[in-house]
């Protein structure tokens, strides 16, 4: 089964490959980056959406500035498609700024879906179609293998 996320017209309003995804039953934006390992979640959202704080899936993480912080992780839902996964843990993240520049578009961004996941999901991301396209084979649905 092949479910395709576009980000075409997302990355030619704002240079960036959001996919408009559904996390906890809320209608959202995560960006598509195979530079992070781990998906992440804003934390404001988290908390506004009710996801579930669990024990960190990431001790300390630390910015090109050298500046460490705890961080916090979250449980979540999320819809792709026809695909609903419950119990995704993500690493809180702080995207305001990157939030607020996305504003003048009528976008935001509320996480990131990193390699571990696209990896799960045989995610491929497809630059000539602006696409990110999860190709899970059918017996990831046997016994509930998701």
């Amino acid at each position: 089964m092949d479910i395709v996320l576009s980000f075409a017209e997302e990355l030619e309003v704002s240079g960036m490959p959001l996919v408009k995804i559904v996390v906890n039953g809320h209608e959202c934006y995560f960006l598509v980056d195979t530079g992070a390992n781990i998906c992440n979640i804003d934390g404001n959202f988290a908390r506004e959406i009710g996801a579930e704080e669990i024990p960190s899936i990431v001790d300390v993480t630390t910015s090109l500035l050298g500046d460490s912080q705890v961080c916090h992780s979250y449980k979540v839902a999320m819809t792709f498609g026809d695909i609903h996964i419950t119990d995704i843990a993500c690493a809180e993240a702080d995207f305001t700024s990157i939030d607020e520049s996305l504003k003048e578009y009528g976008l935001g961004i509320q996480g990131i879906i990193g390699m571990y996941m696209m990896r799960v999901l045989h995610g491929v991301v497809d630059l000539d179609d602006l696409t990110l396209t999860f190709r899970l084979p059918d017996s990831a649905f046997e016994n509930n293998n998701l």
